[in-house]
């Protein structure tokens, strides 16, 4: 009975800071004049070209070029590629996979500074897809961490197949597989270099929380603050000095559940979270994305039109071109989808698919198995296998985490005291001091992310800190495994 009556006050209370927050959200938006504030006509055009620029499946985006990939299920994956699967150019290439894994609340373009970058785009062949619910993607009934995990993985293993990563070309050795990944795209490449290693040979991961490392620092510290408070009461008065250490313990709780706020609000009945999405012209939407920009610079209208247009995805417009292979938007798009995904994005944070288990198939298994390990190009690892689990999340293959120290979402203390418990031999994580949480849209963090991509795809010969610190001076390797 006492369990049941806790759980409801816990509810009321996580549903209560929901509508607080959303409150909240649209009170800034009125004081800063977004909330009821018209679209010109400028920004209806830039936002028009900047959703032909980045959905027209016709046309190509720096070079890449959008396809699709079909999973047994019949799910569809959208995603632009440098090198078209089954091309005379594919078949040649002995260039290294590089598959880009985005956040919320965005989609592959995302990605677009660094995909347009001639270093990258000439070393390597570039994958940037949509995850299930974002931009040209198929959605999902459910987006429980198996099914989102479940197809992700799939496609991460066909595409290894259809550029023959296995297979070496002209007697080479195999080629490597780098994943990158930010905010979402983070937390699922960490949950995949935690529990299917093989996908991959080196992760790079961005400003996205590794779920097991930020629980186990919140216990510590609740618990550390609960004995200072245990022992304080037994003298309140001259103990003063205790209950404010206590409090001062817990700085970093309560800075991350004032930045958690969108989270409680995601949660909150559907009727809600469509309102977050698109009440007050978009407001929420355009206040992260002026955010995302930093400090830095000018957030120009073509900042602003190619920011939305990432996250809006494909209009109807959009959705009546094809790919050079004839192939269209899946239906869930054309149909369901033109007007908006923000429902979908929701649904990771209300579904579960960050922190529930992961029910591997047998198809998966199977598969993650037949992946040759082989290579002098793969890690030793620490010696856990596919059925050894570790502490919680624990990292089993070789990682870079690239953290945006001015994050606007995450708690760095949360997200990165211990992290070097979690990760396996020959990985780092490197600190951008002036960065935010946006690290593939800032200009500097941005180079970051370029040269760390560049140093894994050429083979990890020189020290990542010096290579990183050459396009962004002050960054600082803060933990080396």
């Amino acid at each position: 009975m006492a369990n049941r009556v806790l759980r409801a006050l816990v509810s009321v209370l996580f549903f209560a800071y929901g509508l607080f927050t959303l409150f909240l959200y649209g009170l800034q938006a009125i004081l800063a004049g977004r909330f009821f504030s018209r679209t010109t006509e400028k920004e209806v055009n830039e936002l028009k070209l900047a959703r032909d620029r980045f959905w027209n499946l016709s046309k190509e985006f720096c070079g890449l070029s959008h396809q699709f990939l079909t999973l047994r299920n019949g799910f569809k994956f959208h995603y632009l590629t440098s090198v078209v699967p089954g091309s005379a150019t594919a078949a040649r290439s002995n260039k290294p996979l590089v598959i880009l894994i985005h956040g919320f609340p965005d989609s592959w373009a995302v990605w677009r500074h660094i995909v347009s970058s001639p270093a990258v785009y000439e070393s390597s062949i570039l994958a940037a897809v949509d995850l299930p619910g974002y931009g040209g993607s198929d959605g999902l009934d459910e987006y429980s961490a198996t099914n989102v995990l479940e197809n992700l993985t799939e496609f991460i293993i066909s595409l290894r197949e259809q550029y023959g990563i296995e297979t070496p070309v002209d007697s080479k050795p195999l080629r490597k597989v780098i994943v990158v990944g930010h905010d979402w795209g983070c937390v699922l490449a960490m949950r995949l270099a935690a529990e299917a290693p093989q996908v991959a040979d080196r992760f790079i991961l961005s400003n996205g929380p590794l779920p097991g490392l930020v629980a186990s620092n919140v216990r510590r510290l609740l618990s550390s603050a609960f004995k200072m408070f245990k022992t304080a009461l037994n003298s309140p008065l001259r103990s003063r000095s205790t209950f404010v250490k206590a409090l001062k313990t817990l700085i970093p709780v309560f800075r991350q559940l004032r930045l958690s706020g969108y989270i409680f609000v995601m949660k909150l009945p559907i009727a809600f979270v469509r309102y977050l999405g698109s009440g007050g012209n978009y407001s929420f939407l355009k206040s992260v994305h002026k955010i995302a920009h930093g400090e830095e610079g000018v957030y120009t209208t073509r900042d602003a039109a190619e920011s939305m247009a990432s996250t809006l995805g494909p209009s109807a417009e959009e959705c009546k071109t094809k790919t050079p292979q004839g192939e269209p938007y899946p239906v869930s798009v054309e149909k369901e989808r033109v007007l908006g995904n923000f429902e979908h994005m929701a649904r990771y944070y209300r579904e579960g698919a960050a922190v529930a288990p992961w029910n591997k198939s047998l198809e998966t298994i199977a598969s993650l198995h037949s992946i040759n390990r082989g290579s002098e190009l793969r890690r030793s690892t620490t010696g856990k296998g596919l059925f050894d689990d570790g502490p919680d999340g624990v990292l089993k293959t070789q990682a870079t985490v690239i953290w945006g120290q001015k994050d606007s979402a995450l708690e760095p203390h949360l997200c990165l005291d211990g992290i070097s418990d979690y990760l396996d031999s020959n990985s780092q994580v490197i600190m951008l001091p002036r960065t935010g949480h946006f690290t593939p849209v800032e200009k500097e963090s941005r180079g970051a992310l370029e040269l760390a991509i560049e140093w894994a795809v050429k083979g990890e010969k020189e020290d990542i800190g010096s290579v990183v610190s050459i396009g962004y001076p002050g960054a600082v390797v803060t933990v080396r495994k």
